[in-house]
């Protein structure tokens, strides 16, 4: 298998020759050489490649035809890794049987293929070598993207950092000195992916990607498991970047999913990470936690909350008033999540992040620490969902006693049983993850639903002021939380029983 390592920044057009100067600097013996790449992509009517994860395109350099097939999930967990084969043709049609990549596609579907988009850059090339045994092959791209049935297009102005040779942490090397010059982003979207989404009138609606299980082995080392754990959720976290863009709430709720994941992960292995880069990599990300947090909890709140009680008590005077202050606020949140997705700090912090996982950072510490951090995943595993469950089983003990606050830290600490155990979830056998997993989510449903419940009290204080506690909003909002309590009371008997449950299940991690 060809393997292509590359990494994509977007970038401004107006940033473009001050980032082409920085690049000349680190590839002193290459001043450059520019060319146009007319790449026309391919499918069939009822895109069987993209659904494979594949992509054909057949480009047109300088009078000669490549026929290129890329594969890999591009919602998977590498950013930088795909599958990639080349041949060279006679003619600019598509060849499903050419030698290399015609291997890679389904049978079949010579006759049906089509093509959907066209690509259009101007390209210029640079080599660097920025450490020895290290090549990387820049390219600068600036042109469009063209449906091939309609007047849609999208501008192409990237960066893409190919690995020829050595690390693979070299790329982001290079584009942190870049991100000294001009502001830059990681594009984790490939031109075959942002063509597809456009449509004959325009854009489609950006696809939202879930979190994949990440593969790991019980003999790959400590750091190894570390390092595919971060990058599985980088790459689950900037996958979701363009679908909370175009304000997709579920867009919104995978990214903050992917944050949570990142410091849970970040928490789990805690005693082998220096404490200054904790810190660092948690702060980063808090921000980023209470931005999209905002935008999730007015979600909820309209969705899970106000819907159910409105039908129920759509006569109560308010309550549609109470609707438009919910949405203005939505909207607002929503402006604040776009501007931080689209700011320097989110980039920069990206790219500082992606750059940790990929260098192995942490590497730098006492002899003990590094000892534990080569040893194998599998016999570090259970200790760690030990310390988890550990917790879980602390904050329940007197269930019934509990106050709001303490079922609410017992909830945090059933969640971040759960994103370990999802994260570590491939070394242990499935049917019993899946059955332990099956009773903590069950819990954790009902505990989130009270902790929805308040929350959405908090924010309808905000809403309202101290000196209008009789205004209409607040209080059709008061009605809502009484509707709501007493649907929870009522469940109150069942949440017991399931937390009673939990407490009785065998920790299949000690087998």
């Amino acid at each position: 298998m060809s393997t292509e390592v590359e990494l994509k920044l977007a970038a401004s057009p107006a940033d473009l020759p001050e980032l082409r100067r920085a690049l000349v600097e680190m590839a002193p013996a290459s001043a450059g050489s520019d060319s146009r790449l007319i790449s026309t992509y391919y499918d069939t009517p009822d895109l069987a490649l993209k659904r494979r994860g594949l992509s054909l395109r057949v480009r047109e350099q300088g009078g000669r035809f490549i026929q290129t097939v890329k594969g890999g999930d591009p919602g998977g967990g590498d950013l930088l890794t795909r599958g990639e084969w080349e041949d060279e043709l006679d003619k600019s049609c598509p060849d499903p049987h050419a030698a290399q990549s015609g291997e890679h596609l389904p049978d079949g579907i010579a006759g049906d293929l089509q093509p959907l988009f066209a690509t259009d850059v101007t390209r210029t090339t640079l080599a660097i070598e920025p450490a020895p045994q290290t090549r990387i092959e820049a390219a600068i791209d600036q042109g469009e993207i063209r449906a091939a049935d309609g007047d849609a297009t999208e501008p192409i102005s990237e960066i893409e950092l190919e690995l020829k040779s050595g690390d693979a942490a070299a790329l982001y090397d290079v584009a942190l000195q870049l991100l000294d010059v001009a502001s830059i982003r990681i594009e984790p979207r490939s031109k075959s992916e942002r063509g597809y989404q456009l449509g004959e009138e325009g854009k489609a609606a950006p696809p939202i990607v879930h979190a994949e299980p990440v593969a790991l082995d019980p003999t790959m080392t400590v750091e190894a498991a570390l390092q595919e754990i971060g990058r599985a959720c980088l790459a689950h976290l900037l996958h979701n970047e363009a679908a909370a863009l175009a304000r997709e709430p579920e867009g919104v709720h995978q990214m903050r999913v992917a944050v949570r994941r990142i410091r849970s992960a970040i928490s789990a292995f805690k005693n082998l990470l220096p404490a200054a880069d904790r810190r660092r990599v948690s702060g980063e990300l808090a921000w980023l936690v209470d931005i999209l947090g905002r935008a999730r909890n007015l979600d909820v709140f309209v969705t899970d909350l106000l819907q159910p009680a409105r039908a129920a008590r759509s006569h109560e005077v308010g309550i549609d008033d109470l609707a438009v202050a919910l949405n203005r606020e939505r909207e607002a949140a929503y402006e604040r999540v776009e501007r931080s997705i689209l700011s320097e700090r989110h980039a920069a912090g990206m790219l500082r992040l992606s750059h940790w996982f990929e260098a192995r950072g942490w590497r730098d510490g006492p002899a003990e620490r590094s000892a534990l951090l080569t040893s194998p995943i599998g016999e570090l595993a259970p200790r760690l969902l030990d310390r988890r469950w550990r917790a879980v089983r602390k904050r329940s003990k007197r269930f019934g006693r509990l106050t709001a606050p303490q079922r609410h830290k017992l909830r945090i600490a059933a969640k971040k049983l759960r994103y370990t155990m999802e994260l570590l979830g491939s070394l242990f056998d499935q049917n019993d993850l899946q059955k332990f997993m099956k009773r903590l989510k069950r819990l954790q449903d009902d505990l989130g639903y009270a902790n929805d419940v308040r929350v959405a009290s908090d924010i309808l204080a905000e809403l309202s002021s101290p000196a209008a506690t009789s205004s209409p909003v607040a209080s059709a909002g008061a009605g809502l939380l009484r509707w709501h309590q007493k649907a929870l009371a009522q469940r109150e008997r069942k949440l017991r029983k399931r937390m009673r449950r939990l407490n009785r299940a065998e920790p299949f991690w000690r087998g």
